[in-house]
């Protein structure tokens, strides 16, 4: 069975090289019978939910095998986004979520990327969804990551110290997270 693995990149510039790293990383740990998707990103320093949308639903239908959806940042707010408002695609097997951001936050209005109240019950079917946070990340609060947990009580989630918010310390468990979740679905046929 082929599985292909959807990265959808945060904000900035920086942050697509960066997530590159994350790419070659996985693709070189995970062998062939994983396909790295990392799709650019429209104007990634002046980002809209609506071009960024349209690159992820684009991708999403292009997607023939099984899919696990990694998501960085403003990348994984996307995701959230997307499927508070679509349900979850039966391709889609899991979720890789790190660093991050709950815009409705206090301090973090940013209502474009606010995510649907009801959001949760699309996303209740998926059991297979993992959120990371460093408790070193310069950018996300902790709060927002415990938001989270308190929204989606029946997601994974790794608390890590030590890395910052590229989360690139993290890439050896998003590969033994990646071959878990292959793992179950093949138990699943």
């Amino acid at each position: 069975m082929s599985y292909e693995i959807l990265l959808i990149q945060g904000a900035g510039l920086v942050t697509t090289e960066e997530e590159q790293v994350i790419a070659d990383a996985l693709k070189a740990a995970l062998g062939n019978e994983f396909r790295i998707i990392y799709p650019p990103i429209p104007d990634a320093d002046n980002p809209s939910y609506q071009a960024w949308d349209a690159v992820l639903t684009a991708s999403l239908k292009d997607l023939s095998g099984k899919v696990i959806l990694l998501g960085h940042s403003l990348g994984a707010s996307v995701i959230l986004k997307h499927f508070s408002q679509e349900p979850v695609p039966d391709k889609v097997i899991g979720m890789i979520l790190f660093g991050v951001p709950y815009w409705k936050d206090q301090n973090w209005d940013v209502s474009e990327y606010v995510i649907e109240d009801d959001f949760v019950a699309n996303l209740s079917e998926l059991d297979n969804i993992y959120f990371y946070y460093s408790t070193d990340d310069e950018v996300i609060p902790r709060q927002q990551f415990e938001t989270y947990q308190k929204l989606l009580p029946q997601a994974h989630y790794r608390v890590f110290s030590g890395m910052d918010h590229s989360y690139h310390k993290a890439i050896p468990d998003m590969v033994a997270d990646i071959k878990e979740l292959a793992t179950k679905c093949a138990g699943e046929k």
